[in-house]
C-alpha cells in the first residue's frame, strides 16, 4: 500500500461527493433567477434538509454493507434489512408530506414564517420516495466499494448531477413552476436515475457475493448483529442531521430571518463542497485500514488531506472568488452575498475537522465500537445548538453563530472519538489479525 494507491482509491469517491455538493448550487442558481427567489431558496433549503433528516436511518447503509457483506448469507440478511428500512423511511416521508406533521415541525417547532412553510409543502410531496431510492443505492454502493470498484460510484454521481442540473435548467426555462418545486423534481428524478444505474452496475459484485459460501467455522450474521452495528450509525446520522434544524430554528429568530434562512442553504452547499473529500475518506479507511503499515500510512494522509481541504476553503472565502461564485455563477440576490461570505470565513476549519472525523469514525467502526460515535455526535449537537442559540441571543449575526457552533461541536466530538479510539486500539489490532486470516 502506498499514498498513490490510497489516493487512487479515494479520488473517485471524493469526486462523487464533490459532484453531489455541486448539485444543490446548480439548482440554487436556477431558483435565484425565478420570481420570489428569497422565499423559494429558503423553501428549497428546508425541503432538502428535512428530506435528509427523514432519510437518516439509511444514510449509513453504505458503511454497513461495506463492512458486513462478506458472503451469500450476510448479503441476503443485509438486503432484507435494507428493504425494511426503506419502507419505514418512505412511510415517514408520506406522513410528513400529507398530514399536519409538516405544520407542526416547521411552524410550531422551528418557527418558520408561514409563507416559507407553504412554499415547502409541494416539494415535500414530490420527495416522498427520495429516501428509499437513496437507501437502495447506498446499500449497493457499499458492495461496489468493498470490491474496489470506486470509479463506478463516481460515474453514478456524475449521471445524477447531470440529470438534476438538466431538469432544473429545463424546467426553469420553459415552465412557471415555483423554484422550490423545480428543485424537488430535479433531485427526485436524478436520484431515481442514479439508483437504476447503481442496480445495473452492481450486478456482477452481487453475483460474486451470492456465489460465496460462509467460511467454515464462522458464525452466520444475525439480525441482532446487524442492528447492533447499524443502529448507532443511524442514530449518528439522525443527530448529525438534527444539527441543521436546530440552526434553522436559531436563524428563524434573528431580525433578518428571511435573509438568513435564504443564505444558509447556499453557505451549506459551499461547506459541503469543501468537506466532500473528507467525507469520502471514511470509506477509504474502512476498506484499506487492515494492517499496522496501512494504518500509519492512512493516519499521515489524514492530516495532509485535511489541511489541504481547509486551505482551499481559506483561499475561496478570503479572496474575490466567493463573490464571483455567489454573485456571478449562482446569481444570488446582492443583499445575501455578504452574509454568505461571512459564514464561509468562519467555517475555514470545518473541512479539516471533517477529515479527522471521518478517519476516527472509520476506525471505531472497524473496532465494532459504533456506540461511541453517536454518543460523541450527541454531545457535539448539544454544543452546536447552545452556541448558535446563545450567540444569536447575544447579538451575533445568525450565519456567524451557525458556523462557529458547527466548528465547536466538531471539536468536542473529535475529542471524544479520539479518546475512545485510544482505549479500544486493541480491538483494532484484533480486526487486523482477522483481516490477515481471512485473506
Amino acid at each position: 500500500m502506498t499514498y498513490r494507491k490510497v489516493l487512487q482509491f479515494w479520488f473517485p469517491l471524493a469526486l462523487a461527493w464533490l459532484m453531489m455538493a455541486l448539485e444543490a448550487p446548480w439548482i440554487q442558481g436556477v431558483i435565484s433567477r425565478k420570481p420570489d427567489s428569497e422565499t423559494q431558496l429558503a423553501a428549497f433549503g428546508l425541503v432538502f434538509t428535512l428530506s435528509i433528516l427523514i432519510e437518516t436511518p439509511i444514510i449509513m447503509l453504505l458503511a454497513t454493507s461495506n463492512a458486513l457483506a462478506r458472503d451469500r448469507q450476510s448479503f441476503r440478511r443485509l438486503r432484507r434489512f435494507m428493504l425494511a428500512i426503506n419502507c419505514f423511511v418512505a412511510s415517514i416521508a408520506a406522513l410528513m408530506a400529507f398530514t399536519p406533521l409538516l405544520d407542526l415541525y416547521l411552524g410550531a417547532v422551528l418557527n418558520i414564517p408561514a409563507h416559507i412553510l407553504e412554499a415547502t409543502r409541494p416539494g415535500m410531496k414530490i420527495m416522498i420516495l427520495w429516501g428509499a431510492f437513496i437507501g437502495y443505492r447506498r446499500f449497493h454502493q457499499g458492495v461496489i466499494i468493498r470490491f474496489g470498484h470506486t470509479r463506478y460510484v463516481g460515474f453514478g454521481t456524475a449521471l445524477r448531477v447531470l440529470v438534476s442540473g438538466g431538469i432544473a435548467v429545463g424546467l426553469g426555462a420553459i415552465t412557471n413552476i415555483a423554484g422550490a418545486q423545480i428543485g424537488a423534481l430535479a433531485l427526485a428524478i436524478a436520484v431515481l436515475a442514479e439508483t437504476i444505474y447503481t442496480h445495473i452496475i452492481s450486478r456482477p459484485d452481487v453475483r460474486r457475493l451470492l456465489a460465496t459460501p460462509r467460511k467454515t467455522g464462522l458464525p452466520a450474521l444475525s439480525y441482532r448483529q446487524v442492528l447492533r452495528f447499524h443502529i448507532p450509525l443511524a442514530i449518528t446520522s439522525l443527530v448529525s442531521m438534527l444539527i441543521y434544524p436546530a440552526i434553522e430554528r436559531g436563524l428563524a429568530n434573528t431580525p433578518d430571518a428571511v435573509q438568513s434562512l435564504a443564505a444558509w442553504p447556499v453557505l451549506l452547499s459551499i461547506m459541503f463542497a469543501t468537506r466532500a473529500g473528507g467525507m469520502a475518506y471514511q470509506e477509504v479507511v474502512i476498506s484499506l485500514d487492515d494492517s499496522e503499515h496501512n494504518h500509519r500510512l492512512l493516519r499521515n494522509l489524514t492530516i495532509r488531506l485535511g489541511f489541504a481541504l481547509s486551505f482551499i476553503m481559506l483561499v475561496f472565502a478570503f479572496t474575490p472568488l466567493i463573490h464571483l461564485y455567489v454573485g456571478g455563477v449562482l446569481g444570488v440576490p446582492e443583499n445575501l452575498r455578504e452574509l454568505i461570505a461571512l459564514g464561509a470565513r468562519a467555517a475555514v476549519f470545518v473541512p479539516f475537522l471533517t477529515t479527522l472525523q471521518s478517519y476516527l469514525r472509520a476506525l471505531l467502526m472497524l473496532s465494532q465500537r459504533t456506540a461511541t460515535i453517536y454518543q460523541a455526535i450527541t454531545l457535539g449537537f448539544v454544543t452546536t445548538a447552545l452556541t448558535v442559540w446563545g450567540g444569536i441571543a447575544l447579538g451575533m449575526p445568525g450565519i456567524m453563530a451557525a458556523t462557529v457552533g458547527l466548528t465547536l461541536g466538531q471539536l468536542l466530538e473529535l475529542s471524544i472519538l479520539y479518546l475512545s479510539y485510544r482505549r479500544g486500539k486493541s480491538d483494532l489490532r484484533l480486526y487486523w489479525q482477522s483481516a490477515v486470516a481471512a485473506a
